[in-house]
């Protein structure tokens, strides 16, 4: 019976590692793609001001397009990187800590006596860490 549970988990797994490593593929095929339109874009825009401006100007003014874009680009991600995070939930952080706890304890006889306690403490300080931290997401 676990055999079976086993290799439909591996099964499952391998299914979606499979897509994902497809999705991650195409999106960097898209990007490359980007890259090149992007650059056959800016040769085009610097064919159109050399015959405007002068072959001088149309090299500045291209290149100060990029400084631009690259300005924007760098105060974004700084504006992104000092936004404060939100909390991870503690109920997530908690399962995944005392898994491996559980596993050792669950084997043993009196192990469903003692994780039956655990787990009611463990419950016990998570429900009174909600109710008492004051979480404000109503106002936010």
């Amino acid at each position: 019976m676990f055999g079976g549970l086993g290799s439909f988990i591996a099964s499952e797994v391998s299914g979606t590692v499979k897509r994902n490593a497809t999705v991650i593929g195409l999106f960097a095929f898209a990007a490359l793609l980007l890259l090149c339109a992007g650059g056959y874009a800016l040769d085009a825009a610097h064919t159109l001001l050399t015959a405007r401006y002068g072959a001088v100007a149309a090299s500045l003014w291209v290149a100060g397009g990029l400084v631009l874009a690259a300005l924007i680009a760098f105060c974004v991600g700084l504006f992104v990187r000092n936004r404060p995070r939100q909390p991870r939930p503690v109920a997530a952080t908690a399962a995944l800590a005392a898994a491996p706890l559980a596993a050792r304890v669950l084997s043993s006889r009196t192990g469903w006596r003692v994780a039956a306690l655990a787990g009611i403490g463990v419950l016990g300080t998570i429900l009174g860490r909600q109710l008492f931290t004051g979480t404000d997401e109503d106002e936010a």
